[in-house]
């Protein structure tokens, strides 16, 4: 807890046993926001948040601030890296807040600095002449497996709608290495590539909390909430502990995965394997230490997307170039 100069609570975080054995587990990517007021005393709740291996949303701590400014940033960060003794996160993502950026790069100085990209798509429909390209340049956004590929077709966006002068797009794209996906995958973001995962906590402790609440109102409240949210992890584990997974193809990968993985992560590595089916091989080269490959996805009718996998034989691993 921070005080004032008078004794008076300025600033409070709080994370529990089992809020940090989570972060052991599952904390190689953070969430932070800070929009939910749910107190009478106008301080802001800011909850730092993960995903679990159920894809559950799970709490890593919280924070009562008192004001958005860097240094109250700072003393939550620090206060936050204390209480959980390991490494710090390998991504956090937040929105642009300024204030928040400087913190973090004082605070986090190895921790990849990811925007939240949901935030970001919102304000394009805000902005005055995107509305009409804003189809055309979601499908920039999302679709370039490359660098390369994405800066080329920005600026075939820009220059064929006259917005290559436009302020806003300008300082945006200036921001690319912070938010788009083909700048930011170099970095795993646990599926996760934006506060939207904030947004659903934030209306899952409505149904609890309300700003009418005192402290001890909210304290009595919260741990209700958390405890319902954690009882569904219990369920998730019960089910994958006592129920067998359905296996469609039976292929001894899936049997060996089924082993491995929760049910909610089985049925994602089971569309992969299932799109896998899609794409051809074609050996192009092959030496001592490597094997080069071009593999053709069929994407849509019609159409191909192009990519070159390397096996190193040495390390025994593959590096794709959509990665």
């Amino acid at each position: 807890m921070e005080v004032d100069s008078e004794g008076r609570m300025r600033n409070v975080f709080w994370a529990d046993a089992r809020s940090r054995r989570a972060y052991g587990f599952f904390g190689d990517v953070v969430v932070f926001d800070t929009t939910f007021n749910t107190n009478c005393y106008g301080m802001v709740f800011a909850p730092l948040l993960g995903v679990n291996n159920h894809r559950q949303t799970v709490l890593f701590g919280c924070a009562f601030l008192t004001s958005e400014i860097t240094d109250s940033f700072v003393w939550l960060f620090e206060e936050f890296k204390k209480a959980m003794l390991g490494e710090p996160p390998k991504m956090i993502i937040t929105d642009q807040d300024a204030a928040m950026s400087k913190a973090i790069a004082l605070t986090l100085p190895t921790t990849f600095h990811r925007y939240c990209i949901w935030h970001i798509l919102n304000k394009f429909m805000e902005k005055p002449g995107i509305g009409e390209c804003f189809s055309e340049m979601c499908k920039c956004i999302w679709g370039m497996d490359t660098k390369e590929e994405f800066d080329a077709k920005w600026d075939e966006i820009i220059t064929s709608n006259g917005l290559k002068d436009h302020p806003w797009l300008s300082s945006i794209h200036a921001l690319q290495e912070n938010w788009v996906p083909s700048y930011v995958k170099h970095v795993s973001s646990a599926g996760m590539s934006s506060s939207q995962r904030v947004e659903s906590c934030h209306a899952f402790f409505k149904q609890y909390i309300n700003r009418k609440n005192t402290f001890m109102e909210f304290i009595v409240r919260f741990e209700r909430a958390l405890g319902s949210q954690r009882h569904k992890e219990l369920m998730a584990d019960h089910v994958d502990t006592n129920e067998k997974p359905p296996l469609p193809f039976r292929t001894p990968m899936q049997h060996q995965m089924a082993r491995i993985y929760t049910l909610e992560i089985l049925e994602m590595f089971e569309r992969e394997d299932f799109r896998s089916l899609l794409c051809l091989f074609e050996l192009i080269e092959q030496d001592e230490t490597q094997c080069r490959y071009k593999v053709s996805e069929r994407v849509n009718p019609g159409g191909t997307q192009m990519k070159e996998l390397v096996h190193d034989k040495d390390a025994d691993k593959a590096y794709c170039s959509c990665k």
